[in-house]
């Protein structure tokens, strides 16, 4: 009990015990039904208060388990692995099992409230027909108290009933606010009827429900809170993703991108031309409606038919024109590519090559029939007796195209897709440069971690060697631990690998064994007889052989977990968790905490982002205007504006010296108001007034000042604590 609580106590029992031992000797003895119900409801009450304490612990509980499984649902999000699904089930199953407890303990408050109220009914008529006892208003403090508990209990029930309407139609946490505001004015009302004044209700409903506005407040601060804590902790996580995808990405582009170089050094023969062209492709690329990728296929296609690096770019660029006026994929670009460097390279202008270029709307035969003067017939005749060479008529083909779609790709790089894809490819750039200088750095890791490798190959290859045959060596004498069981139970072989108990149980089972198969012999003898088997006796004898194969299992698994060598590894692991557990504390908690603290950091809500925003120095000339207007310049008192000066108080201020004046507090500490501190220093105790009256009680004088002081007192303190 609180030192406040004691103080109140003892001073009730004082106030009490003075105008009791003036009407002790006027009692007479209640009835044994009136004690046994006292003791009977004594029992309730103090179940009722066991109830209430587990309910507000279930309740906290309940809200940690709450917490958790947030944290496990967002952890799963970002992993979405087994372990991350296992926490998050662990969590779940934990929440469900606090909501089930704290659903059956207000149950069981709720009957419990219900039986004390009857035994106190049962109470009121027993001290009725005893003339009353110590009571206000005919009824006993005692009673009191517990009517207002169970109108109070009411009153929860009803506002939770409007509760549920309240969520349907406005949603949380609106809903609790009302909630709670409605469950505060009917406990108020509750309360204020005990006082049995013409207010007391009205009074109750107006401090209740300021009660239950602050609650609802409080509850609606949370969840804002909440929401606040929960986005900024998506958008850091959020930031990790981004800029590890971004590194990712970036990564692969410019291994790409090296890849290529070496490439198109080997197709131009230089790796000066080949840097030269792949950063004209880059700016190409930057302009037009191509991603780099497709302008490096289409160039190794047409550098692999003899095009050089000072032809390429226009062709691509003529290509790409015709492909963006005539609608083309990056494909059928890629397809016409490869078909005018076949006639190039062969020098043949061949109807499949123009035939591929008309199926992707490029009318060659009429490009070749108008720039030759001829007509198409005639220019079928000349190509099939191969009269075209194939390099002329890729000449006239690019000229056409050239002439009839020059500038439409940049018409179409002004277009919504055409602008999508260059964006994509100034993404692509950006992302190469970071991919660039990380691969540049870890290559030059990685070559160290090969040349580490390669100086140390022949040891840690030996010392792999060795952990490997330990692992073999390990499951062959597991297994052999089974062999030698079963052998010797089915065979009746040698036992070596066993000794003493287990050895003993193996011939006991060898013993078992030889009986099930005389068992078997004698079934199916009898079958031979009869020309029928006996279906139940072999049930039976099939579940002995299940247990008796199960016993061999399970004493081989057991006696090589008991093993000499199996004793070694536990040794051996035991001493690793060991020298981890020391080496880990030597490194300090930097090692260890890093992840706690982090989360730490981001359980911080809107009053830690408020309190990180504020400018410390300007805080500090505040207090020192404060200060200075109370004291005059150069004071420095116990809280000086200079940190290094502050002073917390850790053994109390006598006296504050003027309004606002800031404290540092401590947790356990209390701070009183001036009317109660010279209370204090006057010496007055709580004022507290008790009447007691009735003409009818029970036990001797002394025993009677005691007990019913006691109780009165006690019942008073709990009201307070509990702000009955």
């Amino acid at each position: 009990m609180p030192e406040e609580s004691i103080n109140i106590y003892m001073s009730l029992v004082d106030k009490v015990s003075g105008p009791l031992s003036g009407i002790g000797t006027k009692t007479k003895a209640f009835s044994k039904e009136l004690q046994e119900l006292e003791q009977k409801t004594a029992a309730y009450d103090k179940t009722q208060t066991k109830l209430s304490q587990n309910a507000t612990t279930l309740k906290q509980r309940l809200e940690e388990a709450n917490l958790k499984v947030k944290d496990a649902q967002k952890a799963y999000k970002q992993l979405k692995d087994e372990a991350s699904k296992k926490a998050l089930d662990s969590a779940i199953a934990e929440q469900v099992e606090y909501k089930r407890q704290l659903t059956e303990t207000e149950s069981a408050m709720k009957s419990n409230y219900k039986a004390l109220g009857s035994l106190m009914d049962q109470q009121r008529k027993a001290r009725n027909q005893s003339g009353g006892m110590l009571g206000i208003g005919g009824d006993s403090l005692v009673g009191s108290l517990k009517k207002a508990g169970l109108s109070k209990l009411l009153g929860e029930a009803f506002s939770q009933a409007a509760g549920a309407g309240i969520e349907s139609a406005l949603g949380q946490p609106t809903a609790a606010a009302v909630s709670s505001i409605l469950s505060g004015i009917s406990s108020g009302i509750a309360m204020g009827a005990m006082t049995g004044t013409p207010h007391g209700a009205a009074v109750g409903a107006l401090v209740g429900g300021i009660s239950g506005a602050i609650s609802g407040g409080t509850e609606i601060f949370k969840a804002r809170d909440d929401a606040f804590k929960s986005y900024y902790g998506e958008l850091y996580s959020s930031a990790g993703e981004r800029h590890a995808a971004e590194l990712e990405s970036g990564s692969g582009i410019a291994s790409g991108r090296e890849t290529d170089l070496i490439s198109f050094s080997t197709l131009f023969g230089s790796r000066e031309t080949a840097k030269t062209y792949l950063s004209e492709l880059v700016n190409m690329a930057n302009t037009t409606p191509f991603l780099y990728d497709d302008l490096t296929a289409m160039s190794k296609t047409l550098a692999t038919f003899g095009y050089d690096a000072k032809s390429i770019l226009p062709v691509l660029s003529t290509i790409g024109d015709a492909g963006a006026a005539l609608g083309m994929s990056t494909s059928d670009m890629t397809t016409v590519a490869q078909a005018l460097g076949r006639m190039k390279s062969s020098d043949k202008a061949t109807l499949e090559y123009l035939n591929i270029l008309n199926d992707r709307g490029i009318g060659a035969v009429g490009m070749l029939a108008e720039a030759k003067g001829k007509s198409q017939g005639e220019i079928y005749d000349m190509i099939s007796k191969g009269q075209i060479a194939g390099t002329e008529a890729v000449e006239i083909i690019l000229s056409a195209l050239t002439d009839g779609f020059s500038g439409a790709m940049e018409e179409q790089s002004k277009t919504f897709a055409g602008r999508s894809s260059t964006l994509e490819g100034w993404e692509q750039e950006m992302a190469n440069a970071q991919g660039e200088a990380y691969n540049t750095l870890r290559s030059e890791g990685k070559q160290r971690q090969i040349d580490y490798y390669a100086g140390i190959a022949d040891e840690m290859s030996g010392l792999n060697a060795m952990i490997g045959a330990g692992e073999a060596a390990q499951e062959n004498l597991k297994e052999q631990y089974q062999r030698e069981a079963m052998e010797a139970v089915l065979k009746g072989t040698e036992i070596r690998l066993y000794e003493g108990e287990q050895a003993e149980t193996l011939r006991k089972l060898r013993q078992e064994y030889m009986v099930i198969q005389a068992d078997y012999a004698d079934l199916q003898d009898g079958a031979k007889k009869t020309g029928k088997i006996d279906e139940s006796e072999l049930i039976a004898l099939g579940e002995r052989s299940d247990a008796l194969k199960s016993k061999l299992e399970a004493l081989a698994e057991g006696a090589f977990d008991a093993s000499g060598e199996m004793q070694e590894v536990r040794d051996v692991e035991l001493e690793l968790i060991s020298a981890i557990r020391e080496n880990t504390l030597a490194l300090g908690e930097a090692a260890y905490l890093g992840d706690y603290e982090k989360q730490q950091e981001l359980s911080v809500g809107t009053g830690g982002a408020y309190i990180d925003s504020l400018d410390l120095q300007e805080q500090a000339a505040g207090i020192r205007q404060s200060v200075d207007h109370f004291t005059g310049p150069g004071y420095n008192g116990p809280f000086d504006v200079d940190p290094a000066n502050w002073s917390p108080h850790a053994w109390g201020l006598g006296y504050v010296p003027y309004d606002n004046f800031p404290a540092l507090l401590h947790q356990g500490e209390r701070v009183l108001t001036a009317s109660q501190a010279r209370a204090a220093d006057q010496g007055a105790g709580p004022r507290v007034q008790v009447t007691v009256t009735g003409n009818s009680f029970y036990g001797s004088d002394k025993d009677l000042e005691d007990r019913v002081a006691r109780r009165v007192a006690s019942e008073v303190v709990r009201a307070v604590e509990l702000g009955v």
